[in-house]
């Protein structure tokens, strides 16, 4: 199994980050974005062939001993982490092993609907979520989604999950030329996020 824990990097708005990817063999994905750095692949609901939550958290006991001067540490995947299958039980365990730095993930959005993810992301310091697009056309055009995620689903999750969530809710907004940048997209995307209230919009 490749490396679970990468890093730490100098990220521009979270400062020193120490990474851990759950998906750290291959792209596990239920989106396949036009602008991914990752090679495309088939869209999946789950990660298969995870790492266990001990050796998530053996791998980030030993890399903490290592670097004390930390800002995050960002729960990330080659492809999306909330589809990690002990999502709930391994943000528990990191919580209580982590005070300082603080925790963050990085997620598509696509599952926050799911009332057991957002029970899940709950304990987390910053949860920094996608959304590139609010229409169903730009969404299945760019971010294309496996079948029966819905772009309507992702932004009522995103209320939802706002309402209750104690932490930093991160917006992030990739424009791509000729696909989201039209007058009537940033419309839509502005009147999403007014629903939202996100803490900041990256």
């Amino acid at each position: 199994m490749s490396q679970i824990i990468f890093g730490p990097v100098t990220s521009r708005r979270f400062g020193q980050s120490l990474g851990i990817d759950l998906s750290p063999s291959t792209k596990q994905c239920n989106f396949d974005c036009l602008y991914c750095e990752l090679k495309g692949a088939k869209t999946v609901d789950t990660i298969h062939d995870a790492p266990s939550v001990q050796s998530v958290l053996d791998a980030l006991q030993k890399a903490l001993q290592i670097h004390r001067n930390l800002d995050v540490v960002t729960l990330t995947a080659n492809g999306e982490p909330t589809l990690y299958p002990d999502l709930k039980p391994l943000i528990e365990a990191m919580h209580a092993l982590v005070n300082r730095p603080k925790l963050l993930i990085l997620s598509n959005g696509s599952t926050i609907g799911d009332l057991l993810v957002q029970e899940a992301l709950y304990p987390l310091d910053i949860v920094k979520l996608s959304l590139d697009c609010a229409t169903p056309q730009c969404f299945k055009k760019l971010d294309r989604a496996r079948k029966g995620i819905e772009i309507e689903s992702i932004m009522e999750g995103m209320q939802t999950f706002r309402k209750r969530y104690q932490g930093e809710l991160v917006i992030e907004i990739l424009v791509v030329e000729g696909l989201n940048d039209t007058q009537a997209e940033f419309e839509a995307l502005s009147a999403a996020l007014r629903k939202i209230r996100p803490d900041r919009i990256d």
